[in-house]
């Protein structure tokens, strides 16, 4: 088994039938992410070696429950405890091996072409009260209709992405012409209530607050979130849904544009 701690910030377990072995890949990537990586799969030991939960290894592997993976998982494990590599826990050791440095492209390329791609805009909400929220999104994306969910992405360190995850709800509002007023302030006034002084926002029985003229409005509970390198991916279930006549803008070569009819 190897455990891949990835440097785009996904975890996975390579050849999990394999029982002979078991390893932690790790690629080149920033220390403080590698810590974080390694706490969510147990605890590092030492500059070669970390300790696994067992428990966390039989989830990931996809295989829990089949009679063969775990005979086989059984067998790892009380090898592993007859040879002293089990501690007090529970938690096995492991080496820790580093993968290669892959080629990619530069931060600068990667955004030219992705200028390239338009995209809707939307205004997301969370919290209530004097807790509330904002963020411009241009990252919103269908998720599949059953059950209805959508997602999209936000940077770690935004000021938005803790009260988000504190309230576990959000409302996604698509914007369209018009809208400019509540574009600039999300962009420029200093997060919280500020967003949110035009007076087409509200909000009801403690949800996020909603744009009242938005093309579409879409209250959310969020029901999974995973971190994928600088960014966590939202996914929401839509829980109620409204929609406005209005014409759509987009986001395109770093500037908004409306769409000719």
């Amino acid at each position: 088994m190897r455990f891949h701690l990835s440097d785009s910030g996904t975890l996975s377990l390579r050849e999990p039938m394999d029982f002979k072995r078991l390893d932690v890949l790790i690629d080149p990537q920033p220390p403080e992410a590698v810590e974080r990586a390694i706490r969510r799969i147990g605890q590092r030991e030492s500059d070669t070696h970390v300790r696994l939960a067992p428990s966390v290894l039989r989830f990931v592997s996809g295989h829990a429950g089949e009679p063969e993976w775990e005979e086989g998982f059984a067998r790892m494990l009380d090898y592993a405890q007859r040879n002293g590599w089990v501690d007090e826990q529970g938690q096995v050791r492991a080496h820790i091996s580093h993968g290669d440095q892959e080629e990619v492209v530069s931060i600068a390329e990667f955004k030219t072409a992705l200028r390239a791609l338009p995209a809707g805009i939307c205004a997301v909400s969370t919290g209530q009260g004097d807790q509330v929220a904002g963020m411009i999104v241009s990252s919103l994306t269908a998720v599949c209709a059953e059950p209805p969910m959508i997602g999209f992405f936000a940077h770690r360190q935004s000021s938005f992405t803790a009260p988000l995850l504190e309230s576990g709800r959000f409302a996604a509002n698509v914007l369209g012409e018009g809208h400019d007023a509540v574009m600039a302030q999300f962009l420029q006034a200093p997060q919280g209530l500020a967003r949110f002084s035009d007076e087409r926002w509200h909000s009801e029985n403690g949800q996020a607050p909603v744009l009242a003229d938005a093309l579409a409005s879409m209250e959310c509970d969020v029901v999974w979130t995973q971190e994928l390198g600088t960014h966590v991916l939202v996914v929401g279930k839509v829980r109620r849904s409204r929609n406005s006549p209005s014409n759509p803008v987009v986001h395109f070569n770093a500037a908004t544009h409306r769409i000719a009819a």
